[in-house]
């Protein structure tokens, strides 16, 4: 018997199915990819460059005001003494106050100083605090009655650095002597100076502290520091003048007396950044009112008070007739 068997045609085997990019539509993702990153970064820089200058900002107002306050606060306190007496002359416009703001001898001490052109020796071996005749930036010396007691945490019986202050004798025939046989004063001086070591100006204050005699630095970046005195007539209380500390010293001959007459202080102090990080050079308006341009891109900030001396600018125990 034949057996017929059929056999078909064996098929050549297939490559399995691939697919993928063509050349263009990975060019396209590629020029997409590019144009993302790109903005990505730009974002990136932009943002950085924008926090940079908002630091930078923050700091020269945080520190800015913080200076401010702290010279703000010792000139508001300048002249400062506890009442002892007061004595009323017939026809007189006001009262004599006798207070226990006093110097070793009994006489009254001086509550405010300033020095047009900075201090002499401020920070050299040989301190000098007399005023200085060469150009510089303004200083200014501040005394007042501190508490008996001391604490530095809450700053009374201290200097503008925090160091307590010794006390001092009050003589025994002054009215002061029966509420207190001792008394502390302060006596703080600001004044701006180069940082140790060189590179630019800081603001320091030199108290009478009696844990050290060295000035410290308040802040750094100071380019300069000004103040005009709002100064009343002999026995008034109302500002009939502005002048510098040269012209309130030249009154009279009678320095406790001139500098007596200044009821108000004209504060001005002005910073600039660490970094170059403006995009542009930035104009501003410095302590002389003066229209400036500041061509190393650094920020700049102005800071301005006019501070009332308490103490000078009370009205007087009797109203004058």
């Amino acid at each position: 018997m034949l057996i017929t068997v059929a056999i078909g045609k064996k098929r050549a085997p297939q490559a399995p199915f691939r697919s993928g990019l063509s050349l263009v539509e990975l060019l396209v993702a590629m020029a997409i990819a590019s144009g993302v990153l790109l903005a990505s970064t730009t974002l990136y820089l932009g943002s950085s460059a924008s926090f940079r200058v908002s630091e930078d900002k923050r700091r020269l107002y945080q520190d800015g005001n913080y200076a401010m306050g702290l010279m703000e606060r010792d000139l508001r306190q300048a002249g400062y003494g506890n009442l002892v007496s007061a004595s009323l002359s017939a026809g007189a416009a006001g009262a004599t106050a006798v207070t226990d703001f006093i110097l070793a001898d009994g006489t009254p001490a001086q509550g405010l100083r300033g020095c047009e052109h900075g201090f002499v020796k401020p920070q050299a071996p040989g301190k000098d605090f007399s005023c200085s005749a060469n150009p510089g930036m303004a200083g200014f010396e501040v005394s007042y009655r501190l508490d008996d007691h001391v604490d530095p945490a809450s700053g009374a019986g201290v200097d503008c650095n925090g160091a307590g202050i010794g006390l001092s004798a009050v003589p025994p025939g002054h009215p002061a002597h029966l509420r207190a046989p001792y008394v502390r004063i302060a006596r703080n001086l600001f004044f701006v100076a180069a940082r140790a070591g060189g590179g630019a100006n800081s603001l320091y204050c030199q108290g009478n502290g009696n844990s050290n005699n060295s000035a410290q630095p308040i802040l750094n970046n100071v380019e300069d520091m000004q103040l005009m005195y709002g100064v009343a007539a002999v026995g008034d209380v109302s500002v009939n003048q502005l002048l510098n500390a040269t012209q309130v010293a030249a009154l009279s001959d009678d320095q406790h007396q001139n500098w007596g007459r200044v009821v108000s202080v004209h504060l001005c102090l002005l910073l600039f950044g660490e970094r170059s990080l403006a995009i542009e050079p930035q104009r501003y308006v410095d302590c002389s009112g003066s229209a400036r341009l500041a061509s190393d891109r650094k920020l700049r900030a102005v800071f301005k008070r006019v501070v009332t001396l308490r103490n000078s600018a009370a009205a007087s125990l009797v109203p004058p007739p």
